[in-house]
């Protein structure tokens, strides 16, 4: 091992390390030849080869790792090792609430490197630093986004299922109360099972899974054979046979959208939010009707459903044209090992 650089990768957060898991081990295959790489996690269980149960407040006693890398913020690190940050979102949507913005912006503030998916979320993430006043933040690269090409080649041996559902995708309830589609999902179930012919399928964030409201739908809704939980880790089979995508702030929107090339209704019921939080100028918003439709009340759902499929092929070639704007689309794993030779 010592002729070669050691990559320590982390996953800090139980619910969420299955789910980053496949993609990123994808990400760090090609680095073998010149680096040797680990993976510490705080599952209790056996995951896979190289993988090593730690506690968190245990990496500062790892020591000659060169590189420390995680896609979830840490507080602590091994000793003497430069330290980088994948961004696990694709788009510029809200990262954090406003009030907890300044407290996010310190804890990047450890890292060296930040590695993000495009010019438009290095502004803002760049943006971010400046309205908090610091004036110095890490340096910001960009790479491309490493989950959706793995996505990418997994999704091409899935085009020939049928295209039958609508999949309903929220982001963490607890991340933007004021955003949340929490209160709304049992009227929107509703609605969809009694106006579409669609299968359902409720997918809540992984840090959502046991949620008591959650599991709640989950029990109301479990004896419709056209309603369908999905708890998996890899959501590309959901992905793949969902014609359309329903979601308040989520991220996810931009990675369905970009890679099955079908529309996203946002479901937005306190639209003066946005403005009053100035997210109104972020591109997560300014682009909405560009891969989809946004709707304000649960009883206009179904009717926007009937309107986003009769423009089927019009969002195709927008969100074709919006993915463009990530320069190195399809190419992050080349772009992820250049940077980390020059790091080095």
């Amino acid at each position: 091992m010592k002729k070669k650089k050691i990559i320590f990768f982390y996953h800090p957060r139980k619910l969420l390390t299955l789910m980053h898991k496949f993609y990123i081990e994808d990400l760090l295959e090609d680095t073998c030849e010149n680096y040797s790489v680990f993976y510490g996690h705080e599952i209790n269980n056996n995951i896979g080869k190289r993988y090593f149960y730690i506690k968190q407040g245990y990496l500062k006693f790892i020591l000659n790792t060169d590189l420390f890398v995680s896609n979830n913020l840490c507080e602590v690190f091994p000793p003497n090792t430069k330290k980088i940050f994948i961004d696990h979102n694709i788009y510029d949507d809200p990262w954090i609430r406003q009030s907890k913005e300044k407290e996010t912006c310190q804890r990047l503030l450890k890292y060296n490197f930040l590695f993000l998916s495009s010019e438009i979320k290095i502004k803002a993430v760049s943006e971010m630093f400046r309205k908090n006043n610091f004036e110095k933040f890490p340096n910001l690269k960009e790479i491309g986004y490493p989950k959706i090409d793995y996505l990418q080649k997994k999704y091409s041996e899935k085009l020939k299922m049928k295209k039958n559902s609508i999949v309903i995708a929220p982001t963490l309830f607890e991340g933007f109360p004021e955003f949340t589609i929490l209160d709304y999902l049992k009227d929107i179930i509703y609605e969809l099972l009694n106006s579409t012919s669609y299968s359902i399928i409720l997918r809540p964030h992984p840090g959502n899974r046991n949620h008591t409201e959650v599991l709640e739908l989950i029990k109301h809704f479990n004896n419709n054979t056209r309603f369908q939980y999905d708890s998996t880790e890899n959501y590309i089979d959901t992905y793949a046979k969902s014609q359309i995508l329903i979601t308040d702030i989520s991220g996810t929107a931009y990675t369905f959208a970009f890679l099955t090339l079908c529309p996203v209704i946002f479901f937005l019921p306190n639209n003066d939010a946005i403005k009053k939080n100035n997210y109104d100028k972020l591109n997560f918003f300014l682009n909405s009707t560009k891969i989809g439709s946004v709707v304000h009340n649960v009883k206009l759902i179904s009717q926007e459903i009937n309107k986003v499929q009769l423009k089927i092929k019009q969002y195709n070639e927008s969100i074709q044209t919006l993915s463009k704007d990530i320069k190195y689309y399809g190419k992050a794993k080349k772009k992820f090992k250049e940077e980390l030779d020059l790091i080095n």
